[in-house]
C-alpha cells in the first residue's frame, strides 16, 4: 500500500498484537502523532485474535509483542509468518537481547525494536522500511522464480532436442524474446558460460550494464574480471574457479546455484554493485554442459541498505547518548543554580570570588551546550524554530570564516537573491555551517578553497528514492565544497558516527559532523556527501523550504517574582530539589518538596487546597514523573504542572504535554528560565 510521495496517501493498516494495554495505548498515541503518514491501528491482545484478523482483513504491517497470554517467544512470530508469509512483521519487546534480535530477523521479522526506547521517528521509519524490505524481497523472489521458470523451459527444450530440432529452435527463440523483454524492463543482462571450452557469451545488455560497448568482454572472463573492484576481485575469482570445477563434474549437482555480489568500477570511475545469479544445465544424459544466468545492477538497493544500517547504528548510539546526557544534566543543574544563588546570598563577596563564580557559571553553560550538541544527533532537541532567510545566515558565516580561517584558505560564497526561506533554529544552523567550514579547513592543511553555494532545489521522486530521509518537495540546498584531501571510500559511511574522527588525538572530538546530522534531521532535512581522495569533498545540506513570511522578533516578557504561591517540587535528586526550593524561596515562593512520585501524591492529597502548582522531574525510579502527573490530575484535573527533565528530546516534550504538563523546562536551567516558566504555568491556572 506504499504509494509515491506527492500523491494522496491512504492509511497504512497496522495490526498491533500487544497484551499490555498501557504499552498498546502508548504505541497508538505515537502513531497518532505522525505527520508523514496516517495509520489505522487494529489492536488485539492474543495471537489467536491476530490470526482471526489476518483471515478476515488485509494489513500492511504487524507490530508483535513476543510475550502473549496464548503464545510466547518466537513461536508467535513463526505462527504469523506461517499464516501470512507476505506480511511485514516488526517485533516489539521489552528484552534488549542482540541474539534474540538476530534470531528474530533470521526467522522472518523485518525489524526488532525495544520498548521504552522507541520514538515516533524510529517507529514510523521501522514500519516504512519493514514494508519496503518485504516488497523488495518479494520482487527479488519473483525475479528469481521467473529466471528458474525460464531455466526450466530451456532445460525441457534441451531434453527434447533428440525429438525435434525445430522445437528446440522455437523454444530457444521464445526464451530469448522473454529475456530481451526482461533486459529492456530493468538493469539486467544475460550470459552463457560453456563448461567444456570455458568461453562466455555476453549479451549486449550485460556489457551495457558495465558501461561498455558490445563486444568489450570478448569470449574470455579476463576483461570482465578487470572491471571488478580490486578488493572484491579475489573472492569472485575463487568462487568462479570453484564453480567451474563443480560444473566439470560427471553429473549435474542438484540445488547448486551461482550467487555473487560485488562492486565494479565504471569507465567514469563511479562504483556500482552487481549481483550474479546462474544455474548449471545438462544434456540429456545429465552431463553438465553450460551455466546460464543474469547480471543485475543492485547499486540503488545497496545504497539504501547502507543508509538504513547507518541510521540504525546512530539510533543505538543515540539511545546511549540520551542516557548519559540525562545524568550529566542532573549534575550540571545544581552547579548552575549555586553559581547564580551565591552572589544573592553572600552580598559581601570580593571581586576575585565573584569572578570565580562567573567562571563556574560559564563552565556549566558550556557543559550544557556540549550535551545539547550530543543530543542533536541522538534523538533531536526541541529548539525554537522561526522563519529564516538563509542569505543573512550565509553572509554572517562568510564574515566569520574570513576573519578566523588562515589566509591560505580562500572563501567563495555564491547565493541567489531570491533564495527561499526556511523554518529553523538560527543558532543550530549557524553551528552546522561553522562545523562544515572547520572540517573543510582541517582537510586543507596546506591551504585551498572553501566554496559555499546555496540554491533553490525541487526534489523529485527519483532522487528521493535513493536518499533515506528525502521527501518530494522544495528545499534550500547549501553545498560546502573543499579542495582538500578527500575521504577514503571505506571511511565515508562512518563520518557522521559520534566520536569517530581521523584527526590526531587532541585535535578533534568526532562530534562535529554528528551534531550536523542531528540538527539537520531535527529540521526535517537530510545530507548527501561526495568525496574523492586528493580531490576534495562536497557536503550537500537540504533544508525544507518555507513560504511563511518573516515576523519581527518580539521582546521577552518582564520577569516577575512570586506572590507567596505554594509550589510542590518533586525530584529524586535531593540536591536539585533543595536548590530549586532555595531559588524559589529567594524569589517569594513557598515550597514543599518530595523525592519520589508516591511521596508527591501523599503531600498533595494533604495540601490540595493550598498548593498552586507542581514542578516535577519526568524521570524518577519507582514511579516516574508522567505516571505521577496522571495520578495528580485524577485528584485535580486543573493542577498546573511544570515538567523538568535532563532528557531534552522531542518525544519527551510531546509525551509530557499530551499527558497534562502545560510547560516543559530542560535541565540544566537558569534561574530566569525557572521563574519565567513557573510564572507562566501558575498564571494559566483556571479560576
Amino acid at each position: 500500500m506504499l504509494v509515491p510521495s506527492g500523491s494522496e496517501q491512504p492509511d497504512l493498516e497496522v495490526l498491533l498484537i500487544e497484551d499490555n494495554l498501557a504499552e498498546a495505548r502508548l504505541l497508538q498515541e505515537l502513531l497518532k502523532d505522525s505527520l508523514s503518514r496516517q495509520f489505522a491501528v487494529t489492536h488485539v491482545t492474543r495471537l489467536e485474535a491476530a490470526i482471526i484478523q489476518l483471515n478476515n482483513a488485509q494489513f500492511d504491517v504487524a507490530l508483535l509483542d513476543l510475550t502473549l497470554p496464548d503464545s510466547d517467544g518466537l513461536a508467535s512470530l513463526d505462527a504469523l509468518i506461517h499464516q501470512v508469509s507476505s506480511l511485514p512483521i516488526v517485533v516489539l519487546t521489552g528484552t534488549n537481547d542482540d541474539e534474540l534480535a538476530i534470531d528474530a530477523v533470521r526467522r522472518g521479522a523485518q525489524d526488532y525494536l525495544v520498548k521504552r526506547q522507541v520514538s515516533l521517528d524510529v517507529l514510523v521509519r521501522s514500519i516504512r522500511y519493514a514494508i519496503e524490505r518485504k516488497q523488495t524481497a518479494k520482487a527479488l523472489w519473483e525475479i528469481n522464480e521467473t529466471l528458474e521458470l525460464r531455466v526450466e523451459e530451456r532445460t525441457v527444450a534441451l531434453e527434447a532436442a533428440n525429438k525435434s530440432l525445430s522445437q528446440e529452435i522455437e523454444s530457444r527463440e521464445s526464451i530469448q524474446n522473454r529475456l530481451e523483454l526482461a533486459q529492456q524492463a530493468g538493469k539486467i543482462g544475460t550470459f552463457e558460460w560453456d563448461v567444456e571450452t570455458n568461453l562466455v557469451t555476453w549479451s549486449r545488455e550485460l556489457e551495457a550494464l558495465y558501461g561498455l560497448a558490445a563486444g568489450s568482454f570478448g569470449r574470455s572472463q579476463n576483461q570482465w574480471l578487470a572491471t571488478i573492484y580490486p578488493e572484491d576481485r579475489p573472492p569472485v575469482q575463487a568462487e568462479i574457479k570453484r564453480w567451474h570445477r563443480l560444473a566439470r563434474g560427471k553429473a549435474m549437482p542438484l540445488g547448486q546455484k551461482l550467487d555473487l555480489e560485488f562492486r565494479i568500477t565504471y569507465p567514469d570511475t563511479n562504483i556500482h554493485w552487481i549481483a550474479v545469479k546462474g544455474n548449471i544445465f545438462a544434456d540429456t544424459s545429465g552431463h553438465p554442459t553450460r551455466t546460464i544466468g543474469i547480471h543485475m545492477d543492485i547499486t540503488e538497493k545497496k545504497q539504501l541498505e547502507a543508509q538504513f544500517l547507518r541510521a540504525q547504528r546512530l539510533e543505538s548510539l543515540g539511545t546511549l547518548a540520551s542516557g548519559i546526557a540525562h545524568d550529566l544534566n542532573n549534575v550540571l543543574t545544581p552547579i548552575l543554580a549555586i553559581a547564580q544563588l551565591l552572589p544573592l546570598k553572600l552580598t559581601d563577596l570580593d571581586g576575585h570570588t565573584r569572578n570565580m563564580l562567573e567562571i563556574l557559571e560559564s563552565s556549566a553553560h558550556r557543559g550544557a551546550g556540549l550535551i545539547k550538541q550530543i543530543l542533536s544527533f541522538a534523538q533531536g532537541i526541541e529548539g525554537k524554530h522561526v522563519v529564516i532567510q538563509p542569505t543573512h545566515l550565509l553572509k554572517d558565516i562568510q564574515k566569520i570564516v574570513q576573519q578566523t580561517l588562515p589566509k591560505s584558505i580562500k572563501i567563495d560564497v555564491d547565493m541567489p537573491a531570491d533564495l527561499w526561506t526556511v523554518l529553523g533554529d538560527m543558532t543550530q544552523l549557524h553551528q552546522v555551517l561553522m562545523n562544515l567550514c572547520v572540517n573543510a579547513r582541517d582537510a586543507m592543511p596546506q591551504g585551498g578553497t572553501i566554496s559555499i553555494q546555496a540554491t533553490n532545489r525541487s526534489i523529485e521522486e527519483t532522487f528521493a528514492r535513493t536518499h533515506l530521509d528525502a521527501q518530494v518537495g522544495n528545499y534550500v540546498e547549501i553545498t560546502v565544497t573543499d579542495t582538500g584531501n578527500g575521504i577514503q571510500p571505506q571511511l565515508l559511511h562512518r563520518i557522521f558516527d559520534p566520536f569517530f574522527t581521523t584527526k590526531e588525538i587532541g585535535k578533534g572530538t568526532g562530534l562535529g559532523l554528528s551534531a550536523v546530522l542531528g540538527i539537520i534531521k531535527n529540521h526535517n532535512g537530510f545530507l548527501d556527501v561526495q568525496s574523492q581522495v586528493q580531490q576534495g569533498t562536497q557536503i550537500h545540506v537540504y533544508i525544507p523550504a518555507n513560504q511563511t513570511p518573516i515576523v519581527p522578533k518580539q521582546d521577552e516578557p518582564e520577569l516577575l517574582s512570586g506572590q507567596q504561591q505554594l509550589i510542590l517540587v518533586v525530584d529524586d535528586e535531593i540536591a536539585i530539589s533543595k536548590l530549586v526550593k532555595t531559588t524559589l524561596e529567594t524569589y517569594n515562593y513557598r515550597v514543599l518538596t518530595a523525592n519520589n512520585g508516591a511521596e508527591a501524591i501523599s503531600i498533595y492529597a494533604n495540601h490540595r487546597d493550598a498548593i498552586d502548582g507542581v514542578v516535577i522531574d519526568l524521570m524518577m525510579p519507582v514511579m516516574d514523573g508522567l505516571t505521577t502527573v496522571i495520578a495528580l490530575h485524577q485528584i485535580n484535573p486543573n493542577l498546573p504542572v511544570l515538567a523538568i527533565s535532563g532528557l531534552n528530546s522531542v518525544e519527551a516534550i510531546k509525551r509530557a504535554k499530551r499527558l497534562g504538563c502545560q510547560y516543559f523546562l530542560p535541565k540544566p536551567f537558569t534561574t530566569s528560565d525557572l521563574l519565567r516558566n513557573l510564572h507562566d504555568c501558575t498564571s494559566s491556572k483556571p479560576v
